[in-house]
């Protein structure tokens, strides 16, 4: 017989205080310019799992920010009919952050492979996808307006990620000052990455189990 088995992280919100940007970030795979204010809280050392890469998010006016970072790699599996099941980052947001167990206009999940595209394969993918079961799905964000950065090097590599305001339905951070948010991480080689649940507890299609980044106004 088959048991469940259910994160600490279930059991609680989660939330974390994500920093507005004066000045917009490049966008160009490179981490420079982003700092430790940007980082998205560790949570998977809560049920005792180690992490294997760094993420961040940040935010202004015209959109939210985010950049992952994977060290120790060594090879690639880029799969982009079935972007979960290769090396891959998904994130899941929810501008008026309502916590339903079914997603509405406002939730947005998006996709981004380091690599998979261009002629020799090597350049990133950023795309919207659809949420199974949703009530009702937001309406699409442009594919060539989703600004995406990738820099890979010899054992691990970085994407920075810039969602723009136009494309995230709802999206009005003077008058909803918080975000519901979660991401999976996925690694050929590390496994999956979460933060606020796991995929098996239907973190990709349920709103509710997603956390929340409070957009802090500097």
């Amino acid at each position: 017989m088959n048991s469940l088995y259910l994160p600490q992280r279930t059991f609680f919100d989660f939330s974390f205080r994500c920093p507005q940007r004066v000045e917009p970030l490049k966008i160009d795979g490179k981490l420079r310019d982003w700092d430790q204010s940007a980082l998205v809280p560790d949570l998977m050392s809560i049920d005792g799992q180690q992490s294997f890469a760094k993420v961040y998010m940040a935010w202004d006016e015209s959109g939210l920010y985010f950049a992952c970072e994977v060290k120790n790699k060594t090879t690639y599996k880029i799969n982009p009919r079935h972007p979960s099941e290769g090396d891959c980052l998904e994130l899941f947001i929810d501008t008026r952050d309502v916590k339903e167990r079914r997603a509405n206009r406002f939730c947005h999940r998006f996709y981004f492979l380091p690599g998979g595209s261009g002629r020799d394969g090597k350049r990133p993918i950023g795309r919207q996808t659809s949420i199974n079961d949703a009530r009702e799905q937001a309406p699409p964000c442009p594919e060539d307006s989703i600004k995406l950065g990738l820099h890979r090097l010899k054992r691990r590599y970085s994407m920075a990620i810039k969602l723009p305001a136009t494309g995230l339905n709802g999206f009005a951070p003077q008058e909803f000052g918080r975000v519901g948010f979660t991401y999976l991480l996925h690694d050929s080689q590390h496994g999956t990455q979460s933060w606020s649940s796991i995929g098996d507890l239907d973190v990709d299609s349920d709103p509710s189990t997603w956390g929340t980044a409070e957009l802090v106004v500097d």
